[in-house]
């Protein structure tokens, strides 16, 4: 799994294109909600690997960002499960891009298959070597909006 930083930056520059602050939010928090979801499950209720793998899943995240969309009012509820739907593809996308020793990172189709897929362009070492790259987008995503005038 990349780190969070590099989840961040990889939904923060396309949510810098978005007018409304509540769809940026919802996209930006639906990179974390598929780790979030499956650390909460880990660490706090000890779940094994049967109920880890349909989080990183395209069925499971439709399910999981359609029950925290229920969260938001009604008026912006179907922006923000776009917005949430995207913002985990982007999650399972930014996920498929590290080797995970073979195994694969996102199973994609969980019920029908447990395979896991990934590209494994980066080791699974180096995603500490993103580290400087994610603040220096960041840095020019902040410096871009003050510029503009989008952030006081």
């Amino acid at each position: 799994m990349p780190d969070l930083l590099t989840h961040l930056v990889s939904t923060r520059a396309p949510a810098a294109f978005l007018r409304d602050r509540q769809v940026q939010a919802a996209l930006v928090f639906g990179s974390f909600l598929p780790d979030l979801v499956t650390k909460t499950l880990y660490w706090g209720a000890w779940a094994g690997n049967d109920f880890l793998e349909p989080v990183h899943s395209l069925p499971g995240l439709l399910l999981l960002c359609y029950a925290a969309a229920l969260f938001v009012e009604a008026p912006l509820r179907k922006a923000a499960f776009a917005a949430l739907c995207a913002g985990a593809l982007l999650h399972l996308g930014v996920d498929m891009i590290k080797d995970n020793l073979g195994t694969g990172s996102a199973a994609l189709l969980y019920p029908f298959s447990t395979r896991g897929y990934e590209f494994g362009w980066i080791e699974w070492h180096d995603t500490v070597l993103l580290l400087p790259l994610d603040a220096a987008v960041l840095f020019l995503l902040a410096w871009i909006e003050r510029r503009s005038g989008r952030v006081p």
